[in-house]
């Protein structure tokens, strides 16, 4: 069906997607590399992570009634608007948010593109049984595909990397069972690299993916042989991570992460953690941002209007979000309203609030008292905590009266044990 597969991606870059490449369905490539990273207990609350690993690996299970998936066309959407200013970014008094988030939710945009694209093919191929199209919501190893297919290499921050796009892409994934010419992957895969606490876990010396022996290394690989479209000897990403959140190459420890904890997590922000966040209030750029792969990159358009930056969402005001006329971070009707659409949602009001007060911490400024002490009296006890972290920052900067008091005061009447203790080390 060499025709279909053209027609296909003709309609894809019509729709809005920036590449389309296709693949045989079989078992994902790095699926043993999974298993392991799983077993490190690398998923932390990302429970979903643990569910349909059998399906992960090999997408032909996610067919149900239907008829058997063979072809799985992947996706790339291209979302880098500009690069952004230094001057905006550095400013302490400023939240910054993921640049996937400054437009609205991406999942809500490309999910409608996939249903259209399996319309399309139903109307050449006489289908009339649905294909599955997941938006990194479904269990599969989106990153896999796009490598196996050719549409980018993963690179050592364990993004996917398109030589001319960087890694700045949304990736998405449609299974129909019509068997479809295949591309085939013109870049050189990066492969997985375990280090010296891999070993202590129990793993084997070595690991071989597709042919490849790897040796357990402590330091990143280095090869003289390093074809092009590859990370080659850079670690630029892995340097760069002001919470050392890779155990090395292609590895990944979320719990470390500053957007896991940002996004992801329900609890506390450990504290010795905190202070490496800076004013970044929703996930983190920065393994991307210093990639030589996405250096001098052109502003662009997106082509899904919906992905387009909305300047509220780009660096707010971090004080913005506990004035009276909007206090998003303090008020749920209000927070709901600000973000709405956006994939800022995800983390609740009462996560948004705990990363607000952390990155008011690290800017200890005088100014940022009055909201801390309106967060200090919040209903979430994870707001109240964080607020009494960020005070007790000022207070052991400035040494500041008045916040002593508030943390006294509140000290006073707070039932929750953990906002007590966190009451009296910042007193402390």
């Amino acid at each position: 069906m060499n025709n279909l597969a053209t027609l296909i991606k003709r309609e894809a870059a019509r729709l809005g997607s920036d590449l389309c490449q296709i693949v045989p369905v079989a078992q994902a490539a790095h699926s043993e590399f999974y298993r392991r990273w799983l077993a490190l207990g690398r998923a932390g609350e990302m429970g979903y992570l643990e569910r349909n690993v059998e399906k992960r690996e090999n997408p032909a299970l996610l067919a149900e009634d239907g008829e058997p998936f063979r072809s799985l066309i992947v996706l790339g959407v291209d979302y880098h608007r500009f690069d952004l200013p230094p001057a905006l970014r550095d400013d302490p008094s400023r939240g910054i948010i993921a640049s996937y988030a400054w437009g609205d939710d991406y999942h809500e945009i490309i999910r409608p593109l996939l249903h259209e694209l399996d319309g399309f093919i139903r109307g050449q191929s006489g289908r009339t049984t649905l294909g599955k199209g997941l938006v990194d919501t479904g269990p599969v190893l989106e990153r896999d595909w796009a490598m196996q297919a050719g549409l980018g290499f993963t690179g050592k921050n364990c993004c996917t990397i398109h030589p001319q796009r960087g890694s700045w892409l949304f990736l998405a994934t449609l299974l129909v069972p019509e068997g479809l010419a295949a591309d085939s992957a013109p870049i050189p895969v990066n492969l997985p690299l375990f280090s010296a606490d891999a070993v202590a876990a129990g793993l084997p010396p070595s690991i071989n993916f597709g042919g490849w022996q790897l040796p357990n290394l402590q330091s990143p690989i280095s090869n003289p042989q390093s074809p092009p479209a590859t990370c080659g000897r850079c670690t630029r990403c892995l340097d760069a991570c002001p919470t050392d959140a890779f155990v090395g190459p292609f590895h990944l420890d979320p719990e470390r992460c500053i957007s896991y904890w940002t996004i992801e997590s329900r609890q506390p922000i450990p504290r010795h953690l905190r202070p490496l966040f800076g004013n970044r209030i929703f996930g983190c750029d920065i393994c991307q941002e210093v990639c030589p792969w996405n250096s001098r990159l052109p502003e662009r358009t997106p082509q899904l209007a919906g992905l387009a930056a909305r300047n509220e969402r780009i660096a707010p005001p971090l004080l913005e979000g506990f004035a009276p006329e909007s206090p998003y971070w303090l008020d749920q009707t209000a927070f709901s309203q600000h973000f709405q659409r956006s994939p800022i949602k995800r983390a609740k009001r009462a996560g948004m609030l705990r990363n607000a007060c952390v990155a008011l911490g690290n800017w200890a400024d005088p100014s940022a008292l009055p909201g801390l002490a309106l967060a200090l009296e919040d209903e979430a006890a994870l707001g109240r905590g964080h607020a009494a972290w960020a005070i007790g920052e000022i207070l052991r900067r400035h040494r500041l009266p008045q916040a002593g008091e508030m943390l006294a005061a509140r000290l006073a009447v707070e039932g929750d044990p953990w906002v007590r203790e966190e009451i009296s080390a910042a007193l402390g």
